[in-house]
């Protein structure tokens, strides 16, 4: 998204949802997605679509174009791709799109005051909407400037998103992961540095954390992974009475680093019964700066 551009809505989840970022000076992007039983006749949802903006629209000006400029079209086959736009109060230019292999409808439309033309600016949006990545074993996320993948099966159940600190949690069939970035790193590195900080905020969260920390470059990032065993005291006492093995306890693993180049800090940890090579490879996936 342009430079200046913030969330302003999302809900849902993979089978249906909708997302809003809102501009500066009025403009927004919208993209709505849900799971469809049987291939849809775009034509016709889009043509649903802008009866509904023209009903609301004070001016009842409309402009119905399809186009395939992005996807293909077989002989005797409906469009799987095709491009649209309206003009009302606001102007309007809109994708459409079916994937067959998620069976998702995507609809996605970026509009802006009448008296503005972002018209090159929103195609250039509109071409960026996907409905999945190139590796189907990881579902790409990016918010706020923070890029990652999740393992395929892990659903978005808590997030928080605020100027200085973001949390998103993941949870799937085998546990769970926790995406997290600070802001302002300088000030809260000081003054003693990562290590004294991640030992003091970032793993003080855990309860009865009991585990190792070490040092590794991490791409162009010193990173600080951690492994070991996280529970209250009714586990601890179980793991004791079990001769002390930990197996009674959530496992977990965690790689943190600094990002100078953005001045924060990005965090990946994990629970659950095998957390670490997933972990890494969730981090592996981050983009915490541009390039």
């Amino acid at each position: 998204m342009p430079q200046g551009w913030g969330i302003v809505a999302v809900s849902g989840d993979l089978r249906e949802g909708y997302l809003r970022v809102d501009g500066p000076d009025g403009e927004a992007a919208e993209v709505r997605w849900k799971k469809a039983r049987r291939r849809p006749d775009l034509e016709k949802v889009a043509e649903e679509y802008l009866r509904q903006v023209q009903k609301h629209g004070r001016r009842r000006k409309i402009e119905y174009q399809t186009g395939l400029e992005k996807g293909s079209r077989e002989r005797d086959e409906r469009p799987s791709d095709l491009r649209f736009r309206w003009q009302a109060e606001r102007r309007g230019w809109g994708r459409l799109f079916y994937c067959r292999d998620c069976r998702r409808t995507v609809i996605a439309q970026v509009s802006c005051p009448d008296h503005m033309d972002i018209e090159r600016q929103a195609e250039a949006i509109l071409d960026t909407v996907a409905d999945h990545g190139p590796n189907p074993d990881m579902l790409r996320w990016g918010v706020y400037g923070l890029e990652f993948a999740v393992p395929a099966g892990f659903r978005l159940v808590r997030s928080r998103l605020m100027s200085g600190f973001m949390s998103l949690n993941f949870r799937g069939r085998h546990g769970r992961v926790i995406i997290e970035r600070w802001g302002l790193a300088d000030t809260l590195l000081e003054p003693d540095g990562m290590l004294t900080w991640h030992s003091r905020e970032y793993l003080n969260e855990l309860k009865m954390f009991v585990g190792e920390t070490s040092a590794l470059e991490w791409g162009e990032h010193e990173a600080l992974e951690t492994r070991g065993y996280e529970g209250g005291l009714r586990r601890v006492r179980s793991a004791i009475r079990a001769f002390g093995l930990p197996s009674r306890m959530e496992k977990f693993a965690s790689v943190a680093w600094h990002c100078p180049a953005s001045n924060r800090i990005v965090g990946v940890r994990g629970f659950g019964p095998a957390p670490a090579e997933w972990v890494r490879r969730v981090a592996a996936t981050v983009r915490c700066h541009g390039t």
